[in-house]
């Protein structure tokens, strides 16, 4: 299994490949950029991902409208991100929500 900052390395090269070719809002790269946020969550680095995931589902929104897979995929990791969140918080004795 690999550590969260293997996935972080691993989706941010994949998704470097995607942009190079123009492709930064296609299903993949959403997919890939779901994967990073989440990955970066886990990392420790919440404020990154929440801003990552929101970035997301705005970008995801504006080029497949609402009803799309990658919006759906997209909103999936705006709440994984935030359970993260929450985990940490709890972990840490910290009252309040995350995002």
């Amino acid at each position: 299994m690999s550590t969260p900052q293997q996935r972080v390395h691993d989706a941010t090269r994949r998704l470097l490949d995607l942009l190079e070719h123009g492709e930064s809002l296609s299903p993949e790269a959403i997919e890939l950029r779901c994967e990073l946020a989440e990955a970066t969550a886990e990392a420790g680095h919440l404020d990154d991902s929440y801003y990552q995931v929101e970035e997301l589902l705005k970008d995801a929104r504006r080029e497949h409208g609402p009803d799309h897979p990658a919006v759906a995929r997209a909103a999936r990791a705006v709440r994984a991100v935030r359970e993260i969140g929450m985990r940490a918080q709890a972990a840490a004795g910290e009252p309040g929500t995350a995002g």
